[in-house]
């Protein structure tokens, strides 16, 4: 059996290596360089932000992805020379807002969360935090990775495995016979396959021409990327729906922007400004630090967040692996077992039916 999975980015990348693992001969193929777009744009905390407005079909994803993270990256160290650079920075959430929510959420799924009364603990979680920061949920197992470290190590992966891709070659539509999947016709050529699988992200509901919607939109997300000391600044920290990722090398990455432009991914210096702004809010230091970099990526929007993880509903042999919103690093590797799953008639680990293509998502 020969699977063509459309799409390599982490989610495309992820499943590659599963199937290839049970057997399968699988090509990836993928519009522009592996992980050029929402997987490399990210920022890598392995959590939803603010998990508890998030339904019971992304927290089951993210309470298994948690556990599968760390022998999954020491893999891929492993197989590729690559440090994924996992750290279990802890989070510090300064909106108080939603304090029973969060508690009754890390309650149901078994997460520490502390209620931080005072600006001393604060500063002993994070020193560089703002004198104006006197609450907050406290978060210590929550871990990050680092987009772009992970994707090149997906591909060493990949290639160690001798797991075939093709790059900067745009699929053009679907070979479609009698309802049933065929292959995919590329710029490069046609691609025959037994069965296809779509990860292609915010691009994946243009590649499904079919009377059933595939409701994924691209939404604008755009980060900045200060210089700063390795250790000055140690925990991720979130307020107001911005957040502060310290990386190991002393980058630091502040974001996002939620935008709803399309295919639009320009930056735009008015979001800069406003994410300076906002760091430094957060963290004074960050003021004295030089911003490197400023970049925008586009997420597979879906109104609830929930992914499709699902065979199509009207064409044999193709799946739908897409629309993992702000969630793609997070729901990466439990999304990935799910679809194998599915795609080999294993019976699944976890009820697929919230994935489903009719589902609400």
């Amino acid at each position: 059996m020969k699977i063509v999975i459309v799409g390599g980015g982490v989610i495309g990348l992820m499943t590659a290596r599963e199937l290839h693992a049970q057997g399968v001969e699988v090509l990836v193929i993928e519009r522009g360089p592996l992980g050029g777009e929402s997987s490399w744009a990210g920022g890598g905390i392995i959590s939803p932000l603010y998990p508890w407005r998030y339904s019971h079909a992304v927290n089951q994803l993210a309470a298994i992805s948690k556990t599968l993270y760390p022998p999954l990256v020491q893999q891929l160290q492993d197989e590729s020379g690559v440090d994924c650079e996992l750290l279990t920075s802890g989070l510090l959430i300064t909106d108080m807002d939603e304090q029973q929510k969060a508690q009754d959420w890390a309650q149901q799924w078994s997460v520490r969360l502390d209620i931080i009364n005072d600006s001393e603990h604060i500063h002993q979680i994070e020193p560089q935090a703002s004198d104006i920061i006197d609450r907050g949920l406290w978060l210590p197992e929550i871990m990050q990775v680092r987009n772009p470290k992970i994707i090149k190590a997906l591909k060493g992966s990949l290639e160690k495995r001798g797991i075939q891709y093709m790059e900067h070659t745009p699929v053009t539509s679907l070979e479609i016979d009698h309802d049933r999947i065929v292959g995919v016709n590329t710029e490069a050529g046609t691609q025959a396959a037994d069965k296809v699988i779509i990860a292609s992200g915010a691009w994946s509901a243009g590649l499904i021409s079919s009377g059933q919607n595939v409701d994924i939109e691209p939404v604008k997300g755009q980060m900045i990327m200060f210089k700063g000391e390795a250790g000055l600044i140690r925990r991720m920290v979130l307020s107001a729906g911005h957040y502060i990722i310290p990386r190991k090398d002393g980058h630091v990455l502040a974001g996002s922007t939620l935008e709803r432009t399309g295919f639009n991914k320009s930056v735009t210096e008015d979001a800069l400004t406003e994410l300076r702004h906002d760091a430094i809010a957060i963290i004074p230091a960050l003021e004295q630090m030089p911003i490197e970099r400023h970049w925008a990526g586009l997420r597979p929007g879906t109104e609830q967040g929930i992914p499709y993880i699902c065979p199509h509903t009207e064409i044999d042999g193709l799946y739908i692996h897409a629309g993992h919103y702000r969630n793609g690093v997070v729901l990466g590797p439990a999304s990935v077992q799910l679809m194998v799953e599915l795609v080999l008639g294993h019976e699944p680990g976890i009820d697929p039916a919230p994935y489903a293509m009719d589902a609400v998502h």
